[in-house]
């Protein structure tokens, strides 16, 4: 009974250490950052302009658009 007993504390161990292994240092490719709200984006873009001013990247960006059913989103923007 107490080689059984220590076999499966070790299979449990074991299973335990496996499952709650990271696979980030596998050299897979990273996680993506979270969503971006693009009404949000662009509006702080805008209010930011700067002919000095860097670049922001955006590749590999992933943008979710709130604002899909407002026709108004931007409206704020081009009134004067």
């Amino acid at each position: 009974m107490g080689l059984f007993l220590k076999t499966s504390c070790l299979v449990v161990l074991i299973a335990a250490v496996t499952g709650c292994s990271n696979d980030s240092s596998s050299g897979g490719t990273p996680r993506p950052e979270p969503s971006v709200d693009f009404t949000a984006f662009v509006k702080t873009q805008i209010e930011n302009t700067d002919d000095r001013r860097d670049a922001v990247r955006i590749n590999e960006q992933e943008f979710s658009f709130n604002d899909q059913n407002n026709e108004q989103a931007f409206d704020d923007l081009f009134m004067q």
